[in-house]
């Protein structure tokens, strides 16, 4: 969920592609258990799955989630991973059956 990006529409995106433009900063700070961190950033990232092994699927979102965060450190982006959410409005929301395995705040 792109928030706040110089050059780029806000709005819901899967992989790079806009699925639907617009202002979703409310809804994912409720979606995220009312977190100002996740309303307020710049980006929401979910992390979904259709694991077949669980503890597979959450170590590789983990794996990710830790790569991101480096990479913002590195570059001086703030980011925060976000691990409580409304699972099923999530899915409805992000309009999936996959599983969402947690979530990421990156910047301002």
């Amino acid at each position: 969920m792109v928030h706040d990006i110089e050059g780029i529409s806000p709005g819901f995106y899967k992989n790079t592609h806009l699925i639907q433009a617009g202002n979703f900063r409310q809804k994912i700070g409720y979606l995220c258990i009312n977190q100002a961190i996740a309303r307020d950033c710049a980006v929401t990232l979910f992390f979904l799955s259709n694991y077949l092994s669980y503890q597979t699927a959450v170590q590789l979102a983990g794996f990710v989630e830790k790569s991101v965060y480096l990479f913002s450190n590195y570059w001086q982006i703030d980011s925060s991973g976000i691990g409580a959410f409304y699972d099923d409005e999530t899915q409805d929301f992000l309009e999936t059956n996959k599983d969402v395995l947690y979530a990421m705040a990156i910047g301002k």
